[in-house]
């Protein structure tokens, strides 16, 4: 008696869990979602984590209610996030139109040692470099926190003419009229007959045939789309000519107010794709200039230790890389003036000009346009 009853019971319990399974209410209710995109081929990540699945995809085994489908997409760089509803036992579809998406890339220049002896070496562009690449590997734009999808570096030897025009082209390849692009450079700057010129590690003595001018540089960066920051720590000067290069500093000359006007009126003559256009129309696309110094002036770096890694420094850079967190990457970084997580053009510039006021240093640097608001980095 006991057996049939034990029998009739767990039939039962058997028949309602099928009864349950078949009706979709079997303990936790699935359902399915399809995404498509516009354009497709973009990578799914449901609740944050990625699916492995491309747009248009089916996904089964959803639990029912609210989640959040995230769709991006590499080439053209675009995204979109979307709160969704699935309900038990159904097949929601959704259509989700992707924005473009900004990304971030760098090419970051510092030469302290040059091929020719008649050029003198410098000794602090590459621990430039080090700094300001650490900083861009903390920055985190927008909601997101996108980080740098590109960070490159040509120090000392590895910077020559051709490697500064092939990095420049092989890293910024992929941008688009909504990317940021940033090219910082740290090494020699010269000025002859009104020509400016940055000096590469195989700039020649005596001769200019190999040196980068402005016009070469703003013409290769020029066409590239969407808005290029450049931040050059360089002035007219050199181990060169009977001009006595002092071994702690980049010496600077009169010509070095000449050099840098010419830097700022060269890039602002250019637009986003690279053609003339009316200087002083971009403040918001084509080009945010900041450069180390102007007038009767020197550019210097020291051998003195950085308080933080204890290795030479440039003035200019230095207070470039603390006011952006070197010094600490703790809320709130120096720089950033009214603390909302963003360093402006206009802060970091500011920012610059007072440190190196307070140092023996007497050099200003000059930044293109004033008082830009433009984010130059977030965190």
């Amino acid at each position: 008696m006991f057996n049939i009853k034990k029998n009739h019971y767990i039939n039962l319990v058997l028949f309602l869990l099928i009864l349950f399974f078949l009706s979709g209410c079997f303990i936790f209710p699935y359902g399915s979602l399809y995404i498509i995109s516009n354009p497709p081929g973009a990578r799914i990540f449901l609740n944050g984590v990625d699916t492995g699945k491309v747009t248009p995809a089916l996904i089964d085994n959803i639990y029912r209610g609210s989640h959040t489908i995230y769709l991006t997409l590499d080439n053209p760089a675009m995204s979109k996030t979307e709160l969704v509803v699935v309900e038990r036992g159904q097949t929601t579809s959704v259509n989700i139109e992707l924005l473009a998406e900004t990304r971030y890339r760098a090419l970051l220049v510092g030469i302290d040692k040059y091929k020719e002896p008649g050029v003198m070496n410098l000794i602090a562009p590459p621990y430039d470099v080090d700094r300001i690449e650490q900083v861009f590997e903390r920055a985190h734009f927008g909601d997101r926190k996108v980080s740098f999808s590109v960070l490159n570096t040509l120090v000392g030897a590895q910077a020559t003419r051709s490697n500064i025009f092939e990095g420049i082209t092989s890293t910024f390849s992929q941008a688009g009229n909504d990317d940021v692009s940033y090219f910082y450079y740290s090494g020699h700057g010269w000025v002859k007959d009104g020509k400016s010129t940055i000096l590469p590690h195989d700039a020649k003595n005596f001769d200019d045939s190999k040196d980068i001018t402005v016009e070469e540089l703003a013409e290769a960066l020029g066409s590239i789309p969407g808005t290029k920051i450049v931040i050059m720590d360089a002035c007219y000067s050199g181990g060169f000519i009977g001009k006595e290069l002092y071994s702690w500093g980049i010496a600077g000359s009169e010509g070095l107010q000449e050099f840098n006007a010419n830097v700022i009126d060269t890039f602002a003559s250019y637009d986003l794709f690279g053609l003339e256009s009316v200087k002083g129309n971009l403040a918001t696309q084509g080009f945010q200039v900041i450069v180390s110094a102007t007038g009767n002036q020197q550019c210097f770096e020291t051998i003195n230790p950085h308080p933080l890694d204890g290795n030479p420094y440039g003035y200019f850079s230095r207070f470039l890389c603390e006011g952006c967190g070197y010094n600490s990457f703790n809320f709130p970084y120096p720089a950033d003036q009214n603390r909302n997580r963003k360093v402006t053009i206009n802060e970091i510039y500011q920012y610059i000009c007072t440190e190196i006021s307070h140092t023996h240093v007497k050099q200003d640097a000059q930044v293109y346009p004033l008082n830009s608001s433009f984010t130059f980095i977030e965190y």
